[in-house]
């Protein structure tokens, strides 16, 4: 079905492409009476009111610590500080560099020894610098943040920890410099965005890419599909022979689907309907993958609670769907991998919410418990027959222990080199899973796999959110990092008396655990695993939802990306 096919079905006062005012505003906004079954949730959104004295103080110090920063960086006396207030230096005197190359040095230096007034604490700033407040843990008379300073090639990550008045507004009496960090690049970006010309000269890329989530909230009905929590994913692979990797975007139900091919200057053209690959269901993720042998690649689209497996007709990108077969959950990603060496690369999906014809359905869902959910979606093994025909293992293979878990992504790795590719999976609300491969059954056909990440210690209890391997390390042995979610609210709140009162120590700790951020396994060279998390500096990446290892500035050493983000408003009190 064609897009205009379907706005048949709508009279709008505009085209769905025009322009309109205001379309990212909350039209709630401003608004003091509300819905009766609502107000007592808005009631609850309000701290003062609620209970939570800590968060409101939390919003005071936040306050009080951006008017510190401002003044700061404008040379100015702050209006924020108590009389008598001493400090360490905010940026110490002596800084260590730590690493350096052609383009990048990262210094890092130790607080001061002892605090000092206000003139002896402060340093000459760059030009234009801004800054970033984040409270992460609150106390009766304290409090301690991450505090970012920006410029165009310099960053600097400090956290402090401040001690505050009672009075009201509180003023700040000390601040201590727990760590910092200083990273600045040499002449240019290491980056330079192309987007505009890669994409430009292509209409999809102005009337749709380039349009938020609140333009399309606002005109396409949820009936197609359009979740704004969703992740949306993304293909790459050489589709026409041609040496240059291609490009395959999955979008909002209601939205086709793009598929651009790389041109030899780097430019993308839409190829989409020529494709046959314009998809206008909800669709969350895609591989390109060679299914059948002959030479070029294939493409497997999740489309919401279906598989497509659409097969490369003439090794040029046009595409047929060879097989489809609806799916027990609502699909968020798919990996590839001959688990049983037979020849034939088959296709694992990770499974969300579960299918209308399971218990519960819908978006997000209510995962039970929380913080340990086992109700979701099941994830699924399709093997590959090497006849366009796929057959569920799942059962068959071990794959189903642990199953139900809101899984989110999957990597397939031989962790223990035992000649076997083992397995990864990153559960969004329940403890992750490792399952090891323990070679072929009886039949010598199919291998079984078994689930032992608690015994190696790498559940991971958290926001599970994605998950690659890498050998950071250079040891011989392949290393874990996983992506999950860093709450400065979280790490407030789960420290308070009031939160969960009474609440079991183990299952507190497992809360706390959540908020904490992503998280490094070292491999430990006998088949186990290690958590470097903390001193590797690999936790803090923001609300990450993809990560991977690889080698940014060709030094032979493996890097982490991760990107990060969520739904963005002009009220910055986020998560």
């Amino acid at each position: 079905m064609k897009l205009l096919g379907i706005l048949t079905l709508f009279t709008l006062a505009q085209p769905l492409w025009a322009e309109s005012t205001d379309v990212s505003k909350n039209p709630a906004l401003g608004k003091t009476h509300y819905q009766q079954d609502l107000s007592d949730a808005y009631e609850r959104i309000d701290p003062a009111k609620d209970g939570w004295d800590t968060e409101v103080q939390g919003s005071q110090y936040d306050d009080q610590l951006k008017e510190f920063t401002h003044s700061l960086l404008h040379h100015e006396v702050p209006k924020s500080l108590a009389p008598g207030f001493l400090g360490h230096e905010i940026r110490p005197a002596k800084l260590i560099t730590k690493f350096e190359n052609a383009g990048l040095t990262v210094k890092r230096g130790p607080s001061s020894p002892k605090k000092l007034p206000l003139e002896k604490i402060t340093h000459q700033w760059p030009a234009k610098l801004s800054a970033q407040i984040k409270i992460t843990h609150i106390t009766p008379s304290g409090c301690d943040a991450l505090v970012t300073f920006k410029s165009p090639l310099l960053q600097i990550n400090t956290q402090w920890r401040c001690t505050w008045t009672n009075a009201n507004p509180p003023l700040l009496k000390t601040l201590e410099v727990l760590d910092y960090e200083e990273i600045e690049q040499k002449g240019t970006r290491l980056f330079s965005d192309i987007t505009a010309s890669a994409f430009g000269k292509n209409p999809s890329y102005q009337s749709q890419l380039l349009r938020s989530t609140d333009h399309w909230r606002l005109r396409l009905p949820r009936d197609f599909g359009l979740d704004p929590a969703a992740n949306h994913g993304l293909a790459l692979g050489d589709v026409n022979g041609d040496g240059l990797e291609d490009l395959y975007l999955c979008q909002q139900g209601g939205l086709p689907n793009l598929f651009f091919l790389q041109n030899p200057d780097g430019t993308l053209t839409d190829f989409s309907a020529e494709s046959k690959t314009d998809w206008m269901d909800f669709c969350a993720a895609a591989i390109f993958v060679d299914l059948d042998n002959d030479g070029d690649q294939d493409l497997v689209v999740s489309q919401d609670f279906k598989l497509l497996f659409m097969e490369n007709m003439d090794g040029k990108g046009h595409f047929e769907l060879s097989f489809g077969i609806g799916t027990k959950a609502q699909t968020f990603s798919v990996s590839a991998a001959d688990f049983d060496q037979d020849g034939f690369l088959d296709v694992y999906i990770c499974g969300y919410n579960p299918s209308y014809s399971e218990a519960r359905a819908g978006a997000l869902g209510e995962p039970i418990p929380f913080h340990d959910a086992n109700n979701g979606g099941p994830n699924i093994i399709w093997r590959n027959n090497g006849d366009w025909t796929f057959a569920d293992v799942t059962a068959q293979t071990g794959l189903d222990q642990n199953n139900t878990r809101f899984s989110f992504a999957a990597s397939w790795e031989d962790y223990d080199q035992d000649g076997d590719l083992d397995l990864y999976v990153a559960n969004d609300f329940g403890r992750n899973c490792l399952y090891q491969n323990q070679g072929p059954q009886e039949d010598g056909k199919l291998p079984f796999f078994v689930n032992i990440a608690l015994q190696l210690g790498v559940e991971d209890s958290s926001a599970g959110m994605s998950t690659n391997w890498g050998d950071f390390n250079r040891d011989g042995w392949m290393d874990l990092y996983v992506s999950n979610m860093f709450s400065s609210a979280g790490n407030r709140i789960t420290y308070q008396k009031q939160f969960i009162p009474g609440a079991n120590p183990k299952a507190l700790s497992a809360f706390q655990r959540m908020a904490r951020g992503n998280t490094l396994f070292a491999a430990n060279g006998q088949g186990g695993f290690k958590d470097v998390s903390m001193e590797t500096r690999t936790t803090m990446a923001r609300w990450s939802w993809g990560s991977t290892f690889a080698d940014l500035n060709n030094d032979g050493w493996l890097d982490i990306l991760a990107a990060n983000g969520f739904i963005t408003a002009e009220d910055t009190g986020d998560l």
